[in-house]
């Protein structure tokens, strides 16, 4: 059933006022924002809104298998514990972490801190799992904070309480903290990084290399119009291969590789990573060196040279990454400057069409490696650093409101956009192990969501505050009888 929630805004200062109607759902759990805006002089109220947030269906998923979870444990002993076949707990779905089966019992909750950001889209409470926009201030849930940090917020211990039906907390900001534009208020993991809390929603898949042939490791996966492309090598003659899957396969187990490409280069040269072009055409890397061959594994001349390979100065091919006719390759010559990247037409690896900087307050890349994929769903790159992927908008190459924060992933992981589910993906892959070891004829993949908020809030319309304003938030949440 679905319910009505009102939205207002008002500015005492102009006489805006602003109302709007939400609908909601009619559950057990709602919470509601209030901002207040003060000036700082005079102590006068100058704004006020007032909201409601939504609950994300993370939460409402940690409830239920939470509930599964203490019907299903044999006992609590050193953590709680299930001692029973692992077949028979997957089926439950059930979040865990370990292999013994242990429940998760660290890591931050997804209502662990209260974030305000500038992102103005739609609340999508049925899709809905990552925090966007540029971070505008914070607060930790139940964190006192006095300090010059310009961002964070305290928890007003005070005017704050907790009761059986009604939890009320307050949080202030002083004049140097939180000042810009917000419209968006979440709840979430942690107050500048998505990070996937436990499991949920993950898929695990073993997958299976074609006959005589072997998977390589410390190489990025690769996701094009919808296949899953890793590097291999053929086991006889150790020549690179590139090995597709479709991922559309309602199994565990997946067996339906195929050979992409046979490449007559073999594996001892240490590429490093690979990328496939709209016609066909698959390139290489190693260091700072790029090799290009057809499909038909036969080598190609670098478009606008007449060598197969070129060499490229510094830290170029750090990250590489083709986005239709354009190719991105970074140029930092020195690991100490910010990240440098030049796009290129794909017909013309030698002359860039332009040059673009990302200053280290964007993305601090001091002294790291970094990698890149491109995103066709939504026009962006994934640039890698130092244990964080960040979605770059490709047509400037900054941080779009639209965009999420530093999100945690792995650094060999294939990074996609499910278009219908508004989420996005990462696909981790692992060298899978036998009785004798490493076992190079199958990979371990986990396909899971990446990021998950705890709840979401867009605001009737953005809320300024600058170094002339206090701000109180204050958010009630109302919990049913039961």
């Amino acid at each position: 059933m679905i319910r009505q929630s009102k939205a207002t805004k008002r500015n005492f200062l102009t006489g805006e006022a602003i109302e709007i109607i939400k609908e909601k759902p009619l559950k057990a759990v709602r919470g509601v924002h209030t901002i207040e805006l003060f000036d700082a002089l005079t102590g006068k109220l100058v704004e006020r809104v007032e909201s409601e947030n939504f609950i994300s269906k993370v939460m409402e998923e940690l409830q239920r298998q939470a509930a599964l979870f203490a019907f299903l444990t044999d006992s609590i002993e050193y953590g709680i514990k299930y001692n029973g076949p692992l077949y028979d707990l997957a089926r439950y779905d059930v979040v865990f972490k370990n292999p013994d089966m242990s429940w998760i019992t660290s890591g931050n909750f997804p209502m662990s801190w209260l974030v305000l950001t500038d992102y103005d889209g739609p609340e999508d409470p049925e899709n809905e799992i990552i925090m966007r926009g540029r971070i505008i201030g914070y607060a930790g849930r139940y964190s006192t904070y006095v300090g010059s940090d310009t961002k964070q917020g305290t928890l007003n211990t005070a005017e704050s309480f907790i009761e059986p039906q009604h939890i009320h907390l307050v949080y202030d900001w002083p004049t140097h903290a939180a000042n810009g534009t917000f419209q968006s208020v979440y709840w979430n993991y942690d107050y500048d990084k998505n990070a996937s809390f436990a499991v949920i929603g993950k898929k695990s898949l073993q997958i299976s290399a074609p006959n005589g042939y072997l998977f390589v490791d410390y190489v990025q996966a690769k996701v094009k119009n919808g296949k899953l492309y890793f590097m291999g090598k053929e086991a006889q003659t150790n020549k690179v291969a590139i090995l597709v899957y479709d991922l559309n396969v309602q199994a565990r187990t997946i067996t339906n590789g195929q050979v992409y490409a046979l490449l007559n280069t073999t594996i001892s040269y240490g590429y490093e990573n690979f990328e496939i072009a709209p016609n066909g055409d698959i390139y290489l890397t190693s260091g700072s060196t790029l090799y290009c061959f057809g499909q038909n594994g036969s080598p190609k001349n670098i478009p606008g040279t007449s060598q197969t390979s070129r060499s490229y100065s510094g830290f170029l091919l750090d990250l590489f990454a083709i986005a239709g006719q354009d190719v991105y390759i970074e140029s930092r010559t020195n690991s100490r400057n910010d990240i440098q990247i030049n796009r290129y037409n794909i017909n013309d690896l030698v002359n860039p069409v332009d040059v673009k900087t990302i200053p280290r307050e964007k993305i601090y890349a001091y002294e790291y490696y970094c990698s890149g994929q491109y995103i066709p769903d939504l026009d962006m790159l994934t640039i890698y650093v130092n244990g964080y992927t960040y979605f770059v908008g490709r047509s400037t190459l900054d941080f779009s409101k639209d965009t999420p924060v530093r999100t945690v992933t792995s650094g060999y992981s294939a990074i996609t956009y499910d278009p219908t589910k508004k989420q996005f993906i990462e696909i981790q892959q692992t060298t899978s192990t036998g009785p004798s070891g490493n076992d190079y004829t199958k990979r371990d993949v986990t396909i899971r969501p990446l990021g998950f908020i705890g709840a979401r809030n867009l605001l009737p319309s953005p809320v300024t505050k600058t170094s002339t304003n206090t701000m109180k938030l204050t958010y009630d949440l109302y919990i049913d009888s039961f």
